[in-house]
């Protein structure tokens, strides 16, 4: 029984725990598998009434802000690559997606019937 199956928290959130918590147990990628974590401290600290409760649960798993994840990892790649880096990620290492508009999918049916 996960030990906070008897504990005072909302029914939800003891759903959602035992959700994350098989989802985290099946996820064969370990990167996903600490985005599932994070979630699973999120929602337990959320549910204690934590006021910053990502932040909390992202600093556990990841040792840092989630501001400084990124940088973070280039860090570490940096590291692990010394002179190699450029070779592999470039001068631009922070990927950006290009700016656009969210389309609803209403919006998108709509626009593809006109």
């Amino acid at each position: 029984m996960p030990p906070f199956a008897s504990s005072p928290l909302p029914a939800l959130s003891r759903r959602l725990l035992a959700r994350l918590e098989l989802l985290e147990a099946g996820e064969p990628d370990p990167h996903l598998r600490d985005d599932v974590r994070i979630a699973w401290i999120t929602v337990l600290n959320a549910a204690r009434g934590e006021s910053q409760p990502f932040l909390a649960a992202t600093i556990a798993v990841l040792g840092c802000h989630p501001d400084q994840v990124w940088p973070h990892i280039v860090e570490q790649r940096r590291c692990l690559l010394g002179r190699e880096y450029e070779k592999f990620y470039g001068e631009g290492a922070v990927p950006k997606k290009p700016a656009r508009s969210v389309l609803l999918r209403s919006a998108m049916r709509a626009d593809r019937a006109a």
